[in-house]
């Protein structure tokens, strides 16, 4: 049984023959409840991560890997929550529907302090984000909440084999395959508070016996909005065809096509911080959104007798269209329209086949997305009223990259791995944009064009210091793609915002053992980064109108993570994990660029990187008991832990200066609007699992005491009007799950 786990990348050869055959790797029980572990000792974990299968305890990276059916009786489906106890990472949910900046949720996720860029304000889609997300292999791809086998998690940059995005990690998410043996399936309800009703179901055919089938799988998940009875729901639809065949031994053709539709409805709350930490709500106009998503790959394995040939096309798109009003001090709507977002991938790798001595795989990767979009805003002032309109016209972005890895024993219980990859992206721009200045600036030609060239390697040494024990020391890079965008000087007039490429050197070293007779399994690592340059998008005069430039810091990373699972008996476990991580900003008198003679220092007071907790740690237990009959109940309780952090820097002047809200009197500094104080999230749920484990039913209790604090916090101005994200509310609910 393969279950939550700590684990590394690339397989030692001796590991090569559990491939077995061609098929994409199906985790076939992963619905099945966790069973008592044989002897209380602890279940091996496979991977596929780094396109190999791979035993995780005999490989040489940081990897979480997460099964469906923990998340299922864990009640967990968004990736915020799939990935809140893995240490090192933290993530976002964006709200379906309102996806402003938001056609990649790679930038909704945090990888050992390396956030993603940000764009321009006016800017309706999302620069490369710094974590890779794949759903099936395919570049954020759709699908990743439901009939889902496993979840692998890989820390640190992933720059040779996945390159673009990857620079902070990779969250690769694996759905069931389609079963060429027998008829399989699964059905499952869940009900809860704030009106959630979320049904889901999947059914694998076999159309000719080993050769060709077929499965097909549906979401539906729907609930009201966490802040307001009166409108705020959301509501997404799912769905997806796959078909597996494999015609003669040594092929297999994989083909899917894949459909997600959310929207948010009309009515919904501001929220508006009246001190640092006391949010009130307002009813506000919140105007309908919805996106729409399709999707259609494909995965073909060849073994050509000397090595495997894989091929993996996909086609993405994305439409969006939303409107969002903001009362507080003034009158403001948003409406953002992506009539077109098109993103076309193609990879083809050759690899060695399983029992080689040295195992390798080269390939090269395509890129390629265009879009068109519109955001505007406008914003009503007694007796005037102004309107900053973004309209991109066309955006082309195109890359092209090389890549290949190898590993070899050099000595008994010694291996080394050498890789590179080359990438070349093109970024093409028509924009227009007119700030609240009312000039229109234009981004096009030459000045709309730019070109970004980036080398990443790794070079990795592990040894076997026994049967259960292994050390390893990598030094690995990453390196995301720059962009181009729009934005507003201190003039408020426009200007060109580029955002220049990021690169990160990462020095590693881990070790993964085994204690115990195999029930206590430690896994660590400790890590260095040099980060070429934090950016992000600052306002020049953040007190009245936005005016924004474009800021990119260097930076340090120093942390480590510990990751433990302790099979106490065959009915007892305990998971305990920990991360630290101190990002600090190096070089702050970096000029701004902006005429002004300006420097970082004056606008970033704090030292350390914003949006990162420097050390966060989680717990949890569960107990199965054995019932007459032979079914289980499992109770589990988790409590996660996040230290003090600031969500952004501010000014010297931010930092001082006390803040009047619609001039009334002072509330605090700017500084205490962005502090989030320590915080502790406490969940629970108890399972009930049939003796075949055909019937899993669930209830969960999650954030017990209800703590919302601060995720995110935007100025609204004039006026000054803090509006934060909240984490989610208590919610509760119940489930019930059968396969068959």
């Amino acid at each position: 049984m393969i279950t939550r786990n700590s684990c590394g990348v690339l397989a030692a050869s001796s590991l090569a023959c559990m491939v077995g055959s061609l098929l994409p790797v199906n985790w076939a029980h992963a619905e099945e409840a966790r069973p008592a572990a044989a002897d209380g000792q602890l279940e091996e974990v496979v991977v596929t991560a780094e396109r190999r299968t791979a035993d995780v305890q005999n490989t040489a990276t940081s990897i979480s890997v997460i099964t469906g059916a923990e998340l299922k009786t864990e009640g967990k489906y968004s990736l915020q929550e799939m990935l809140e106890e893995v240490p090192g990472v933290g993530a976002l949910t964006p709200t379906p529907g309102a996806q402003s900046g938001s056609d990649q949720s790679g930038n909704n996720i945090t990888i050992r302090g390396i956030v993603s860029n940000v764009g321009g304000g006016n800017s309706a889609t999302s620069v490369a984000a710094a974590t890779a997300v794949y759903v099936d292999g395919v570049f954020e791809g759709l699908g990743g909440g439901y009939d889902i086998d496993h979840v692998e998690v890989l820390r640190g940059p992933e720059g040779t084999l996945y390159g673009r995005s990857a620079t902070a990690g990779l969250v690769a998410l694996h759905t069931a395959n389609p079963n060429l043996d027998s008829l399989d399936g699964n059905a499952g309800v869940e009900f809860g508070d704030y009106h959630l009703q979320h049904y889901n179901a999947a059914l694998s055919v076999p159309l000719i016996d080993d050769k060709l089938a077929v499965r097909i799988s549906g979401n539906r998940y729907q609930r009201d909005g966490y802040d307001t009875e009166v409108g705020g729901s959301i509501a997404s639809t799912d769905g997806r065809v796959k078909v597996l065949f494999k015609p003669i031994q040594g092929f297999s053709l994989l083909v899917g096509a894949a459909l997600e539709n959310n929207v948010t409805n009309e009515g919904g709350t501001t929220i508006v911080l009246a001190a640092p930490n006391d949010p009130t709500y307002h009813l506000t106009p919140v105007g309908h959104g919805d996106n729409d998503l399709r999707q259609y790959w494909g995965e073909m394995n060849w073994d050509l007798n000397f090595a495997t040939l894989t091929w993996q096309p996909a086609l993405r798109t994305y439409e969006t269209n939303s409107t969002a009003f903001i009362r507080s001090g003034l009158s403001l709507n948003q409406t953002v329209s992506v009539p077109h977002d098109r993103f076309h991938t193609e990879e083809l790798r050759l690899a060695s086949n399983p029992g080689s001595k040295l195992t390798w795989q080269v390939g090269g990767f395509y890129y390629q997305n265009g879009v068109s979009s519109s955001n505007i805003t406008n914003i009503v002032f007694p007796f005037v009223g102004l309107a900053f309109n973004s309209q991109l016209k066309d955006k082309a972005t195109t890359a092209a990259s090389v890549f290949g890895e190898a590993t070899y024993p050099i000595a008994e219980g010694w291996r080394i791995t050498g890789g590179a990859r080359y990438d070349d992206t093109n970024v093409a721009v028509n924009q227009y944009y007119t700030s609240a200045t009312l000039i229109t600036g234009h981004l096009f030609g030459d000045a709309g064009k730019s070109e970004f060239k980036n080398g990443t390697f790794r070079v990795r040494a592990e040894h076997d210091l026994a049967e259960q024990h292994m050390v390893y020391a990598s030094i690995s890079s990453g390196a995301s793609p720059g962009d181009l965008s729009l934005a507003t000087n201190a003039a408020g007039n426009p200007i060109a915002l580029p955002l220049r490429a990021e690169t990160l050197v990462a020095y590693e070293l881990g070790s993964k053992n085994r204690f115990l007779d195999n029930r206590l399994q430690v896994n660590g690592s400790v890590y260095y980064y040099n980060y070429g340059g934090y950016q992000t998008v600052i306002n020049i005069t953040p007190a009245s109108l936005p005016t924004e430039t474009g800021v990119a810091v260097p930076a340090h990373v120093l942390g480590g993570e510990l990751e433990t699972i302790w099979q106490v008996t065959s009915a007892d476990r305990v998971n305990f994990n920990l991360a630290v991580t101190d990002a600090t900003l190096v070089d702050k008198n970096t000029s701004l660029g902006v005429g002004t003679g300006a420097t970082v220092a004056e606008f970033f007071v704090l030292n350390d990187m914003p949006s990162v907790t420097p050390f966060t740690a989680s717990l949890s237990y569960d107990h199965d008991f054995v019932l007459p009959g032979g079914s289980r109940l499992t109770p589990r309780g988790a409590v996660r832990y996040l230290s003090p952090h600031e969500l952004t820097n501010v000014t010297a002047q931010e930092a001082s200066d006390p803040v009047y809200i619609n001039n009334s009197g002072p509330h605090a500094t700017y500084y205490q609007y962005f502090h989030v104080d320590g915080q502790v999230v406490t969940d629970v749920n108890l399972a009930w699992s049939s003796p075949d484990s055909k019937w899993l039913a669930n209830a969960y209790v999650r954030n017990i005491s209800d703590n919302r604090y601060k995720t995110v916090v935007n100025v609204q101005g004039p006026g000054v009007a803090f509006v934060p994200s909240l984490y989610e509310p208590r919610t509760i609910g119940v489930s019930l799950n059968a396969r068959f």
